[in-house]
């Protein structure tokens, strides 16, 4: 009797295990799909292009003192 216990302890452990190690396969998986997806959202090379032209840009490189002058 004894043995036959053990074996459902060990049946049970295994199973456990086997299902744990299927979740985490499917959420690195999961996290691999949605990885690229999320990057490209944030990133700050996407941001669309503003057509106003900033002059203020302009007045600051306008009144530099250049050293030769």
């Amino acid at each position: 009797m004894q043995k036959n216990r053990l074996s459902k302890y060990v049946l049970l452990f295994s199973v456990l295990t086997f299902i744990a190690i299927f979740f985490f396969l499917v959420e690195k998986s999961y996290d691999n799909l949605m990885k690229p997806i999320t990057s490209v959202k944030h990133s700050t090379l996407i941001k669309p292009i503003d057509p106003n032209l900033d002059t203020s840009t302009l007045e600051i490189i306008e009144g530099r003192k250049y050293l030769d002058q």
